[in-house]
């Protein structure tokens, strides 16, 4: 029988059944001093050399997976690993949303006691109308993708046998319908456009289908004038404020409150992935417009008796980063000009996207201008609109009787 031993508190060793065993101590309990030890298994010497260090890792956490620890302290603690490990402000945001319907209800039970029965309550629970007459069943989808990481995080350091998750039935999800803008309903948006202080914002958004943050994240050192194109380098992002209230709580419940508040406010982030970093060719009228942008902008900037920084492409009247709350209104007022239906403004990229199938460009070039990593992202964001469904009927039909008409 094969052993090693690492600091006396971990061993790996082959056992007599031909597989590979580890054993880790993992501390004691608070209240008894009972120590609490995790046995993980596997076909080789090297996957259980891997479950071991995360279970080692988890213990220099403070993750011991002691009976009396709660799911609400296993979550904080896999939230706050993940923050530390670099991942996007907003999505950490998004954990801690989740996590408050998670911890309303059985934030309080132990980890090693969670049931499926408790994961389909949840469900239940946020699937009940609510005195205004509204659910919380659109947030499912969100919150399950949550806690399946969680769990699914906690079964790989062998704290629990299995993810209950994966076996509670889950609510059906209808997904909210997404229409994109026709080519009718978009040319009086940009004609629209021309009366707004940035004319080329929008133009920018409904043709390349840039995203919000990366359209208020664009500097002039992202335009290239000579080789006509557009580089998207960063995004733009408000992140929430946290309390930096330490050991004496301020008593505020919101971070923004807080008299030593940190981390919040307007910030810039890398895109969303390496696909999303990407150099766009300009056609003649976008490179134009954004000429004219910067004509009007430098004379706005010259007429200002204050202008922060002259770097930002779309700043707001003061030349600091246009907050992505104002530009909101900014957009659902475009629309009221135009005589359009107000839509979510993602639903404009959804536009871009459809607009540049209708002009049949293939999926991979189309792909690399909205910057997704794959062609199927692409086609989920195009959309075929109702009179390229009626030319296919048609075309469907000639085929088929000969003729373009049934008598």
């Amino acid at each position: 029988m094969a052993r090693r031993a690492s600091n006396g508190r971990s061993s790996i060793y082959f056992g007599s059944d031909g597989r590979w065993h580890g054993r880790v101590s993992m501390g004691s309990e608070p209240s008894s001093g009972k120590p609490i030890r995790r046995q993980v298994t596997g076909n080789t010497q090297a996957e259980v050399t891997r479950k071991v260090r995360e279970l080692e890792k988890a213990r220099e956490l403070g993750n011991t997976g002691g009976s009396r620890q709660t799911v609400s302290a296993y979550l904080s603690n896999w939230i706050a690993n993940r923050e530390a490990l670099g991942v996007r402000p907003n999505t950490v945001l998004g954990y801690r949303v989740d996590a408050r319907h998670i911890e309303a209800a059985f934030g309080g039970v132990q980890l090693n006691k969670l049931t499926v029965d408790h994961v389909e309550t949840l469900w239940k629970q946020m699937s009940m109308l609510r005195p205004d007459g509204r659910t919380r069943k659109g947030s499912i989808p969100h919150v399950r993708r949550t806690l399946s990481a969680v769990l699914s995080d906690a079964v790989k350091r062998g704290l629990i046998p299995r993810n209950p998750v994966a076996l509670a039935r889950t609510p059906r999800h209808t997904k909210p319908r997404i229409e994109p803008y026709t080519l009718d309903e978009v040319r009086p948006l940009l004609d629209a456009a021309q009366t707004t202080r940035q004319p080329a914002r929008w133009l920018i958004a409904a043709i390349l289908g840039l995203r919000q943050g990366e359209v208020l994240g664009l500097r002039w050192e992202d335009l290239d004038q000579q080789a006509s194109t557009l580089t998207v380098a960063r995004q733009l992002q408000r992140r929430l404020w946290q309390h930096g209230c330490g050991s004496e709580p301020c008593g505020s419940k919101r971070g923004a409150d807080c008299p030593n508040r940190s981390g919040g406010g307007l910030t810039t982030s890398e895109p969303k992935s390496d696909a999303g970093h990407r150099t766009i060719a300009l056609a003649p009228t976008l490179l134009n417009a954004l000429l004219v942008h910067r004509k009007r902008q430098a004379a706005e900037r010259l007429a200002s008796a204050y202008w922060d920084d002259a770097r930002w492409m779309f700043p707001d009247e003061w030349g600091r980063p246009c907050d992505p709350g104002r530009d909101y209104n900014a957009w659902r007022a475009l629309c009221v000009t135009a005589g359009v239906p107000v839509r979510r403004l993602h639903d404009l990229r959804h536009t871009a996207a459809t607009l540049l199938l209708e002009a049949e460009v293939d999926l991979k070039s189309a792909g690399q201008i909205l910057g997704h990593s794959a062609v199927s992202q692409t086609a989920a964001y195009t959309h075929v609109l109702a009179d390229r469904k009626a030319a296919a009927a048609r075309a469907v039909e000639a085929h088929v009787f000969g003729r373009t008409e049934v008598s």
